[in-house]
């Protein structure tokens, strides 16, 4: 029997991407559910309830609602997608843990704008046995998996250096880079931020200097989402080079070979492209979920996971 999901919030990353989206693949929450075997989309919520209502219609007559704790009571959902804006994560991630129907929690990221309120929902999703998975999306995609074996393997060498690009807010989308470098690298040590584009608002696009606890260093440069959006990180290694490109949809790897020149001088060689394979990776974080209710098993991207990206997250806004 499927389990009863449910989506709050009928925005993009809610529902609206698969509409926008001139791509193939499972692009939001309700077509992920929709499509799961394991799930049945059974109530989406928004505060707007022309958007709710669509969003119903859209995804094979849903229930819609315009208020959060009435849809938890109403269609009693053992899976919830929180998929509302940053501010909203933290209370919302909270009545969900405490209603007695939920059993998994799916949470965009970041988790919550504060580390004290991650660290309660953590500590309470534990005390009630939910479980709280957050997407940080290139956690799920077959591609990066790929790539981890491979770093892990030693197949690059030893990491040297890494360095990206990015856009949209540090606690917003670059939590996304941290927690993708933390989990392809290891641990980050030290994390100082510069604020060299001055915006405005709680969350600025800033320049971030990481210490890697291997010793590897790491430089990630804010840019003006205004001009275009950019998610690009490159790891240099002793023995090749990993450049994640186009926001994660392909990854150039590059080996060592003798040069041309000869006299001993090494190159890297011509680049070897793979997929990233992200047009799958929201279809299998709702997969994911469903066998850890099934089976037992963990997340692939845990609330801890989430809580460790804000860490660094904090770190360089405190420190800039």
């Amino acid at each position: 029997m499927a389990y009863r999901a449910a989506i709050a919030g009928c925005g993009l990353i809610g529902s609206g991407f698969s509409d926008t989206m001139t791509l193939p693949g499972v692009w939001s929450h309700a077509d992920a559910y929709t499509r799961c075997p394991e799930t049945d989309l059974v109530a989406v919520c928004d505060q707007n309830g022309e958007k709710s209502e669509r969003c119903a219609k859209r995804w094979n007559g849903a229930a819609h609602h315009t208020d959060f704790s009435a849809m938890l009571d109403d269609a009693k959902p053992e899976i919830i997608s929180i998929c509302t804006p940053d501010a909203l994560h933290y209370p919302q991630i909270k009545t969900a843990l405490e209603h007695p129907a939920v059993r998994a929690v799916l949470a965009e990221k970041p988790l919550s704008l504060a580390r004290e309120e991650a660290q309660e929902l953590i500590a309470l999703a534990a005390q009630r046995g939910v479980v709280l998975a957050v997407n940080y999306t290139r956690r799920y995609a077959a591609g990066f998996w790929h790539l981890k074996k491979m770093l892990d393997a030693g197949k690059l060498g030893k990491v040297q250096a890494i360095s990206g690009f990015y856009t949209k807010g540090t606690l917003h989308n670059g939590a996304h880079w941290f927690d993708l470098a933390r989990w392809l690298l290891g641990p980050i040590a030290e994390a100082s931020g510069v604020d060299v584009l001055h915006e405005a608002g709680n969350d600025p696009t800033l320049d971030a200097a990481l210490t890697f606890a291997s010793g590897a260093r790491g430089y990630l440069h804010g840019l003006s989402a205004a001009d275009y959006a950019l998610f690009e990180m490159d790891i240099a290694c002793s023995g090749g080079r990993a450049r994640i490109v186009d926001s994660g949809f392909r990854i150039e790897i590059q080996h060592l070979e003798d040069s041309p020149f000869g006299a001993g001088y090494r190159r890297l060689s011509e680049t070897e492209s793979l997929s990233g394979e992200l047009p799958e990776a929201l279809y299998n974080a709702v997969d994911n979920l469903a066998r850890c209710l099934k089976d037992g098993a963990t997340p692939r991207c845990t609330g801890e996971d989430a809580l460790a990206a804000l860490d660094i997250a904090l770190a360089v806004r405190a420190s800039a």
